[in-house]
């Protein structure tokens, strides 16, 4: 019985430090040592919580470090910002671009297009 308490008792104290571990204060994606592993399944929002897009990848630098962030807009279009202008938290990638912005990028055409 002290062994089921003992173990009860370290179950309580490590829970709470568990669940903290997953939260990440909001970072910028390019302060990032290499990609999350979940970065394709991410959805982008904007700085009102609004969802602007899904990920497609995000490309690294010459040491790894996320550089740059394309996803797919809502409206269908790519779009390329840099990994500085998004934070994650774990969770979600938050754009520091609005929906005007980011619809200017992305009916903007490069020579390549």
């Amino acid at each position: 019985m002290k062994k089921f308490r003992a173990v009860l008792l370290c179950g309580f104290v490590f829970l709470p430090v568990m669940a903290a571990a997953e939260d990440l204060a909001p970072v910028a994606l390019n302060s990032l040592s290499k990609p999350p592993a979940n970065i394709a399944s991410l959805q982008v929002m904007d700085q009102k919580g609004q969802v602007i897009g899904q990920v497609l990848q995000v490309q690294a630098d010459q040491d790894g470090r996320p550089a740059a962030l394309s996803f797919r807009a809502n409206n269908g279009s790519t779009v390329v910002i840099g990994a500085a202008a998004a934070s994650y938290d774990g969770k979600t990638l938050v754009t520091s671009n609005d929906q005007p912005q980011i619809a200017a990028l992305s009916t903007t055409r490069t020579a390549s297009n």
